[in-house]
């Protein structure tokens, strides 16, 4: 693991990096801020300095389905938000981390507490950006210290998430979509899925197929599958 104390964006930075040197499998950059961090959708990702985790994580090729490696970081942020007394804690399709109001409902109202960003490099490497409110968040969303009722490690709270990651990275592909799906807040909501092509669909999201896709029925009882796209849980 490398900890910076101010970089552009820790994703731009591990590829650069992957680029020039033979980094190996997992490798972690960390920044204490970044000045040019982004989120999906090339939303801007911007946190006070210290305060938040920010990081990026490596993994080799090959492989298979990145989406998979992607649902074990968003379920390594839940184990680890667990372990720190941050409770119902869901994921919103494809990977935020949300927090909703009751832990008896999945489908109550939420706010959010961490989102990622995946690059695929040249060479077939995968690197996962991912953004944990942990002592701070922005207008509407949320944190761990406000949850705890206390300020929190952003070290102590990596160390848990890569080893809940390490932990599930053991599991099966059958065994990780189970996971998440037990652990997905999009199933069974109103959804509006508004796509890159500036196409919004709005139904009712009723699984997840086994490569990720949402699997959503319209208002006209026509299902629609998604690979990429922003959801809004309307209820």
């Amino acid at each position: 693991m490398t900890r910076l104390d101010s970089i552009g964006s820790t994703n731009d930075e591990l590829a650069r990096r992957l680029a020039t040197s033979d980094l190996p499998d997992r490798t972690v950059l960390v920044a204490d801020v970044q000045t040019a961090g982004r989120g999906r959708l090339d939303r801007r990702w911007e946190a006070p300095a210290g305060e938040n985790l920010l990081c990026s994580m490596l993994f080799r090729p090959p492989i298979a389905h990145p989406q998979h490696l992607q649902h074990a970081v968003a379920l390594a942020i839940i184990a680890a938000a667990e372990q720190f007394d941050v409770g119902n804690v869901w994921v919103k399709w494809p990977n935020d981390v949300i927090v909703t109001e009751a832990d008896t409902n999945q489908r109550a109202a939420y706010t959010k507490l961490a989102g990622m960003l995946s690059t695929i490099t040249a060479d077939g490497s995968l690197i996962i950006g991912t953004g944990v409110n942990i002592n701070w968040a922005p207008a509407g969303a949320t944190s761990f210290a406000a949850i705890a009722g206390h300020r929190l490690s952003t070290t102590d709270v990596l160390r848990a998430v890569l080893k809940s990651l390490h932990d599930l990275l053991s599991y099966t592909q059958n065994e990780l979509t189970d996971r998440y799906r037990a652990h997905l807040s999009t199933i069974g909501r109103l959804v509006r899925v508004e796509l890159p092509s500036a196409e919004v669909v709005t139904g009712r999201a009723v699984g997840v197929s086994p490569d990720g896709s949402l699997e959503v029925v319209d208002e006209c009882a026509i299902s629609h599958r998604f690979q990429a796209g922003d959801v809004v849980h309307l209820r």
